[in-house]
């Protein structure tokens, strides 16, 4: 089977690139990613449908893992931010500016700490998330969370959000033009979208190949995205890129080194302490990786900030809202 074309730009030129099997949940199956000449991007095909997605999402989180808590990193804004600034972690609360009166959507919240933070700080904040155990488990604590149904479809008001964030969520969208439309239809104009994503450009995606499973998550990772194809996209749907910078997690950079010296464990998520894991190893890691990114181009998760500028570039329809 091969791609005829690529879902971000519309090229023909397209190539198989490689396929991957799930090395980190253990699910069975082989997928096939295809490179862009054009763009660049990097993408699976054939795409999972949304009734495939809703499948392979039902247990993707644990609402055991939901700590509703204020962490320790929302209470020390400062420490927090220092010590992002050195493990290279991307987090919202580091660079998302709401305030209390803003309306902010975290799109694909999960279990991270992000709605619990913002909300704490006054700010008017809602989530959308696929696991339904995850949703339940929110509503019950009072947080306004919708649950997904269509990824082509955000069940929210025309001009509802100043500022939408998603975190690690946006390569996991098997129809990234559907979706922005939707952004554009519920942000107000100005409004901010913040996306992290795994780079398709990065200097450890060439380092690990085969084993760069922070980006070859299939089959939940449905692209590998860098500078260029979230500008076409941007483009195409009413948005200007205000910045972009990189950065590569510490987390990151071991699991791609548990897939590399584990290339028989295909459960890394669930892979118990290892002796990479020990504070001096992670010690050295992270000096190692700061001292390289002083080099580096392009490091591991890519982050954009764009601006809902002009309409989009074809008309939208608005969905029900439930």
């Amino acid at each position: 089977m091969s791609a005829e074309r690529c879902p971000i730009c519309d090229s023909s030129d397209v190539a198989r690139h490689r396929a991957c099997r799930d090395r980190r949940k253990g699910l069975p199956g082989l997928w096939t990613f295809w490179e862009c000449a054009r763009c660049g991007v990097l993408f699976q095909s054939p795409v999972p449908s949304d009734e495939e997605l809703q499948t392979l999402y039902a247990n993707y989180s644990s609402e055991g893992d939901l700590q509703l808590a204020l962490s320790a990193g929302s209470r020390h804004d400062l420490l927090r931010r220092l010590y992002h600034a050195v493990t290279g972690d991307v987090d919202p609360r580091d660079f998302v500016p709401a305030g209390p009166r803003d309306r902010v959507l975290d799109y694909g919240c999960g279990v991270a700490p992000h709605l619990v933070h913002f909300r704490s700080r006054g700010v008017n904040i809602a989530g959308a998330e696929i696991t339904p155990s995850v949703v339940d488990a929110y509503r019950a604590a009072g947080f306004e969370v919708t649950r997904i149904q269509r990824l082509d479809q955000i069940p929210y008001p025309d001009r509802e959000f100043d500022i939408i964030y998603l975190m690690q969520v946006f390569e996991h969208i098997p129809q990234p033009h559907e979706f922005l439309r939707e952004v554009h239809r519920i942000l107000k104009p100005g409004g901010a979208l913040y996306a992290a994503v795994p780079n398709g450009c990065s200097l450890w995606r060439k380092v690990f190949g085969a084993n760069w499973v922070s980006g070859w998550f299939a089959p939940f990772h449905v692209f590998a995205y860098s500078q260029e194809p979230v500008r076409v996209l941007a483009a195409a749907h009413g948005f200007d890129v205000v910045r972009s910078w990189s950065s590569t997690p510490e987390s990151w950079f071991r699991l791609n080194m548990k897939a590399f010296l584990y290339q028989s464990n295909d459960r890394l998520d669930g892979m118990g302490r290892t002796w990479l894991d020990v504070a001096p190893v992670r010690t050295v890691f992270i000096a190692a990786l700061r001292l390289i990114e002083l080099f580096a181009r392009q490091s591991d998760c890519l982050v954009v900030q764009l601006k809902r500028a002009s309409p989009p570039s074809t008309p939208v329809s608005r969905p029900e809202i439930p």
